[in-house]
């Protein structure tokens, strides 16, 4: 019985220390999922605008991003992809030539058909959580650059 005892008692401690980094890792979960997301955007926008030989755009909304060819008339059969952001996820770009970050209600990121975008910096924040990334301009690849994970 008291081997029995010991042993709940290791599980109990192992439980107890591991939780914290589990949550954490949980918390940074919920961040990674939009950018993960964004990136997914980001390459299939590249990739269509460069076959198709005519630009897209992700439409960065408040809640949503929205991949449209920037010129719908060109393809009527493509249909907007949509993502919903998680309710407690915000997001604020920087561009180019911008001091700070600022939240746009509706930001326009264009991908021209030679495969080329526009350098934006973003900001995802999820309470006192954040994430900060930047999109290279060449390949449209999402690369975190810095995050704060409580």
């Amino acid at each position: 019985m008291l081997e029995v005892c010991v042993v709940l008692f290791i599980i109990a401690v192992l439980f107890v220390v591991t939780m914290p980094v589990a949550s954490r890792l949980l918390d940074e979960e919920k961040l990674q999922g939009p950018i993960r997301e964004l990136q997914t955007f980001a390459r299939t926008a590249r990739r269509d605008a460069m076959m198709g030989d005519h630009s897209y755009e992700v439409l960065l909304l408040n809640d949503s991003y929205v991949l449209r060819p920037v010129d719908g008339a060109k393809d009527p059969e493509k249909k907007p992809i949509t993502y919903g952001l998680p309710a407690d996820v915000t997001f604020a770009i920087k561009r180019l030539g911008d001091r700070e970050f600022k939240k746009q209600a509706d930001a326009r990121w264009v991908f021209s058909s030679n495969g080329l975008c526009e350098p934006i910096t973003f900001l995802f924040q999820r309470g006192s959580d954040w994430v900060r990334c930047r999109a290279d301009p060449l390949t449209a690849t999402i690369e975190n650059e810095e995050s704060f994970i409580q």
